[in-house]
């Protein structure tokens, strides 16, 4: 039986394959080990059902399209013919041009379809659909759709790359697609391809060199998956952060706000205890700053807090309290059902999660010990997460992360983020990529950001700076991360 974790979707894939740019491992030596793994699978099939070699290709202007423009080079005894959907130079991305100039190069047969009146039938064995692979969704437009139509009325044997085209991976859905006889899929099994057997034919899964170890490192794919701008929006729509902490420590809420800003989160608002609010609305004009009654926030201040939890997505507690009977005010303030989505901090660390409310828990290593009794180590923040239902981003010279299920580190960081703050800083980020993301990749994304951020101000200012210092460099680190690799 095929396990969650054998499985990856198209956006964990595509967050992996970046991240995998990132740290060294470069698409195009992910696209050439594709390729060639596609072509001994194609060769493999073609000696055991002795099929004439004649190989027509369906390509796509994608990555898709790329991995058969390497396939077709490790094909060298095969009599190839090319189907272009779309002009050459329209071919999107560096590396599939790369690897279609090669071929052009070396006088292989090449046929633009810019019309669907120039498709036809064809006499060849084999068929590969290398059109549109993961990256589809909804209803195909043309050509591809005819493309599909003539393939599935074609007599060859039909080999699809990564997908059939057409086919959600994710759900399985289709409108219409390839009908394969043979997907070959990279890395991982996806999730559609098991919800649409009958479509998808024999499934072959093929290593392409990723390293365990590269599938759990966080990087600029965790943004790219969770950070959002939506064109035409309203105020609130990228996300409204409630951050709830603040007594003995005025910095620590106010960081947490403000890095919650700079991350992109649309409204962010402070609740803290009277004594403080003017030192904190002091901070930043930017900053909403709510009174709770008291010198500290205690149970009676629940009904406050209630209020202000129905205008707000996501709730950020615990920083700056200095008071170890906060868990117990988190852990009744969750119980109020105001609450979707929790970020704890600090003091505000509990284990009491209803299941009903999607949890990130941020502690650093003494507050983990502290909190579960076990070693900060990967083994117990996955075992932790998974027993208390939440995620666990555990802060330290490599961050873990965990929901209990898959695990993911973090490398980004140095010396100099040891300052006071920085860990309200990041309580800040993983807030406002909570409210438009899930909670193990936000926290990823997060951690990330903030190392990220940390080492901008270490290339400016070496190990002397401080945690509004790093806050300053959010907008930097984000913007470098969705930018990556998109040249």
């Amino acid at each position: 039986m095929t396990s969650e974790l054998d499985l990856i979707t198209s956006a964990e894939m595509a967050a992996i394959d970046t991240n995998c740019e990132y740290h060294g491992l470069s698409r195009l030596q992910l696209m050439e080990n594709a390729g060639k793994a596609l072509a001994d699978v194609i060769l493999k099939k073609t000696r055991e059902l002795e099929l004439d070699k004649s190989l027509l290709i369906f390509a796509g202007l994608g990555n898709n399209g790329g991995d058969s423009f390497v396939a077709a080079r490790h094909l060298r005894d095969f009599n190839i013919e090319i189907l272009l959907l779309g002009r050459e130079k329209d071919i999107g991305t560096d590396i599939a041009r790369r690897n279609f100039e090669i071929l052009k190069n070396a006088g292989y047969k090449v046929v633009e379809i810019r019309d669907s009146s120039q498709l036809e039938r064809s006499d060849a064995a084999i068929i590969l659909d290398a059109m549109l692979g993961t990256g589809v969704r909804g209803k195909l437009r043309e050509p591809f759709r005819t493309a599909v139509e003539v393939i599935n009325s074609l007599e060859g044997f039909v080999f699809s790359v990564d997908v059939p085209t057409g086919l959600n991976p994710d759900t399985g859905e289709f409108d219409i697609c390839v009908e394969a006889d043979t997907t070959v899929t990279f890395h991982k099994n996806k999730p559609g391809l098991l919800k649409a057997k009958d479509k998808v034919g024999d499934v072959v899964v093929k290593d392409i060199g990723i390293p365990k170890a590269y599938e759990m490192l966080s990087g600029p794919g965790d943004v790219q998956r969770v950070y959002r701008r939506v064109e035409n929006a309203h105020k609130g729509m990228h996300g409204r952060v409630l951050i709830v902490g603040g007594g003995a420590y005025t910095g620590a809420p106010a960081l947490a706000a403000i890095a919650a800003l700079n991350a992109g989160a649309d409204i962010v608002t402070l609740a803290v205890p009277e004594t403080i609010y003017e030192v904190v609305s002091s901070f930043s004009p930017n900053l909403i700053v709510r009174k709770l009654k008291g010198g500290r926030i205690e149970g009676k201040n629940i009904p406050e807090v209630e209020k202000l939890l129905e205008k707000h997505g996501v709730v950020v507690m615990g920083m700056g309290t200095g008071d170890a009977e906060f868990s117990n005010v988190a852990a009744e303030i969750l119980k109020t059902g105001k609450i979707k989505k929790a970020v704890l901090d600090a003091e505000g660390i509990t284990k009491e999660i209803p299941e009903e409310i999607e949890c990130i828990l941020t502690p650093h290593r003494g507050e983990f010990r502290k909190a579960f009794g076990k070693d900060p180590n990967q083994e117990n923040v996955k075992r932790m997460a998974e027993k208390i239902g939440a995620t666990i981003l555990l802060k330290a010279k490599e961050d873990i992360i965990s929901d209990g299920n898959k695990v993911r580190i973090n490398k980004t960081g140095n010396a100099g983020m040891t300052v006071g703050g920085t860990g309200d800083v990041l309580s800040g980020v993983v807030g406002a990529l909570f409210a438009l993301g899930d909670a193990l990749w936000s926290a990823s994304a997060a951690a990330f950001i903030n190392g990220l951020a940390g080492d901008l101000c270490f290339q400016e200012l070496g190990f002397n700076f401080t945690a509004l210092d790093v806050a300053s460099k959010i907008p930097i680190a984000i913007k470098n991360s969705i930018e990556f690799g998109k040249a």
